[in-house]
């Protein structure tokens, strides 16, 4: 005996549990890779801010650098190597063609 089975239409109303569970898995997704993201970072602070000086130096940054990065609501890490990358941009000897 053959069984013809009908096959289901998908709706709004049925589609709408599986679309607000993936809302939430991206949702606390998004949460963990932050609160990831605020926890590297507050180690990267941690430590630059024990480093001498020279050591900074060496690595193109200035205590100040670090000392801004914690006090911004933007990403530490980005905002150092942005510091960095200006500082070295200026320090970049420019050849002028005469």
């Amino acid at each position: 005996m053959t069984t013809l089975l009908k096959p289901q239409s998908t709706t709004y109303a049925g589609a709408l549990p599986g679309r607000l569970a993936q809302l939430a898995r991206q949702l606390l997704a998004n949460a963990a890779a932050g609160l990831s993201r605020q926890a590297m970072n507050r180690r990267v602070l941690r430590k630059l801010s024990v480093m001498s000086d020279r050591e900074l130096k060496d690595i193109g940054l200035i205590r100040q650098d670090v000392t801004d990065a914690g006090t911004g609501e933007a990403d530490a890490s980005q905002f150092l190597i942005g510091r960095r990358d200006e500082r070295w941009e200026a320090r970049r000897p420019r050849i002028v063609k005469i």
